[in-house]
């Protein structure tokens, strides 16, 4: 296979990545008050470092669901 080829194939699969990689550190940002510091610097470094796996893990083990406040009237 030539190279262009392959480039043509791994470059849009890392650009994706990437993308989904930066939404993830920032979906974990926005949870600042419901995580410990530790806690948030380890998924940090699993999102970042390990492969496409980090940010697969982050979302299906990482999240925290949203807790309803009593003010809201409803869930939607």
């Amino acid at each position: 296979m030539e190279d262009w080829i392959i480039l043509a194939i791994v470059i849009p699969i890392a650009v994706v990545d990437l993308a989904i990689r930066g939404y993830a550190i920032y979906d974990l940002s926005k949870t600042f008050d419901k995580r410990s510091d530790a806690n948030k610097i380890g998924w940090i470094l699993a999102i970042a470092l390990v492969n496409a796996f980090g940010w697969i893990l982050y979302f299906l083990f990482g999240k925290i669901p949203v807790e309803k406040v009593k003010d809201e009237e409803s869930w939607d």
